[in-house]
């Protein structure tokens, strides 16, 4: 989670520098929900240029009906050479609308994350969009976050999404291009996405090197995400 003001001048300042360089980079959400669906996921981001950039996320999910899918979150940074968990986080995923119903599929993300040293919360939401042309699926994620709690350090909205072009090459491998922007971030790259089934359960996969195009994002950056689904 990045802190930035309503703190002290120094505070804020440690707090800017301290952030994530690849705090924008997470993951392109689909829209489409299961029910029933139980899925275990880990993932995480890694900077290539720093050793002490990395945060990873642990999750336990659930399709609660045919259209919410809730999702709880552990999420572990390096600092100082130690890794620990800083923050919860639970998130709400929602299908609006049927494959090919309308001109393109329809979802919305709802999450709330707290810092657990701090009283600080953050709530994140906005919708999900993807279009399919033939064999070529585009995802857009455009979301609007605010940060809440006695240790807020920005009281304005903030703006962030994500987009994701991708080739369905296969039922198990899938080449896409993908791209994140935030305040301070703002990166492009390439990533393979798979999936393995074993009976009824399934495995996913995605693996992606983001490039920085700003001076505020690392140069190159890892993003790995595993999901097993029952």
């Amino acid at each position: 989670m990045k802190t930035r003001n309503v703190l002290p001048t120094a505070a804020l300042a440690a707090a800017l520098f301290s952030a994530p360089s690849f705090a924008g980079i997470d993951k392109v959400y689909g829209p489409q929900v299961e029910l029933g669906e139980l899925e275990l996921e880990m993932r995480g981001i890694h900077g290539l240029e720093s050793s002490d950039a990395h945060e990873v996320k642990f999750a336990v999910g659930y399709g609660v009906t045919q259209n919410w899918f809730v999702e709880g979150y552990l999420i572990g940074e390096k600092e100082d050479g130690k890794f620990e968990i800083e923050e919860v986080e639970i998130e709400n995923k929602f299908q609006l609308s049927e494959a090919g119903e309308y001109w393109a599929d329809f979802g919305a993300l709802v999450e709330i994350e707290k810092e657990l040293e701090y009283d600080l919360w953050e709530f994140k939401a906005g919708p999900i969009i993807q279009k399919r042309f033939g064999k070529l699926v585009a995802t857009a994620n455009i979301f609007l976050e605010k940060q809440f709690g006695d240790d807020r350090t920005e009281d304005e909205l903030e703006a962030l999404g994500s987009m994701q072009v991708k080739y369905r090459m296969g039922p198990s491998l899938e080449p896409a291009v993908e791209y994140y922007v935030d305040e301070y971030t703002q990166a492009i790259g390439p990533a393979l996405l798979g999936n393995t089934r074993f009976g009824d359960s399934k495995m996913k996969w995605e693996l992606g090197v983001m490039f920085g195009l700003n001076d505020t994002t690392e140069d190159a950056t890892l993003r790995w995400q595993t999901e097993f689904e029952f």
